[in-house]
């Protein structure tokens, strides 16, 4: 997964680098390109924040496998047609795309890297409830 993240970094870049910025002034390219630098940092500790905080709070109520299955099948029936809808907004946002990269690489490796996830403690009080 950390290569696929490595991955998605790299074509966002090759995308912001695509972006015409040459009518801008070299020092305003320079400020532009500091700025996206920095917060494409912050964006990488709030997404990291964000996925720790909404972990925590769901480990507090975590879901029973039904609820998981239902969530599962709910969400898979929403995301079939996002694919080719998300384009065009990718191709608009490919000036500010870094930043929005690097909240999804934060959050993403939050996620990663947790112990167990919400469904996990669920299933687990579940099944302790049955037995």
């Amino acid at each position: 997964m950390f290569s696929v993240l490595a991955f998605l970094c790299y074509v966002v870049v090759r995308m912001y680098l695509g972006v015409p910025r040459s009518d801008l002034p070299p020092t305003l390219r320079t400020v532009w390109d500091w700025t996206q630098a920095a917060a494409s940092g912050v964006a990488v500790v709030w997404g990291w924040v964000k996925q720790r905080r909404d972990h925590r709070k769901k480990l507090l109520d975590p879901p029973t496998p039904q609820q998981m299955w239902d969530a599962k099948r709910r969400d898979t029936r929403r995301a079939s047609g996002l694919a080719g809808a998300a384009v065009l907004p990718l191709l608009v946002a490919a000036p500010v795309l870094p930043v929005i990269a690097a909240w999804g690489v934060g959050w993403f490796t939050a996620m990663l890297t947790v112990r167990e996830y919400p469904s996990e403690v669920g299933a687990r009080r579940w099944v302790a409830e049955r037995m």
